[in-house]
């Protein structure tokens, strides 16, 4: 999973990611300038996609190891 830094820091209030994430593997904390990816929880994203669907300005990729089969 990835955030595209300038793509965020566009929108400085926004926390759709975040809040979209069923398993809190991303955080923004007031008056941080861009979410981030909590490495301690990355293995446990279930690939739902919600935070990619929720992002306003489509910073948030999700990366795919495998494919579906």
């Amino acid at each position: 999973m990835t955030i595209e830094e300038a793509a965020c820091a566009s929108q400085p209030e926004c926390r759709e990611c975040v809040q979209s994430c069923p398993v809190d593997i991303l955080e923004r904390e007031a008056g941080e300038r861009v979410a981030r990816v909590i490495d301690e929880n990355v293995d446990e994203c279930i690939l739902c996609d919600l935070c990619v669907v929720r992002c306003p300005v489509e910073a948030v990729t999700v990366t795919k190891l495998y494919a579906a089969g």
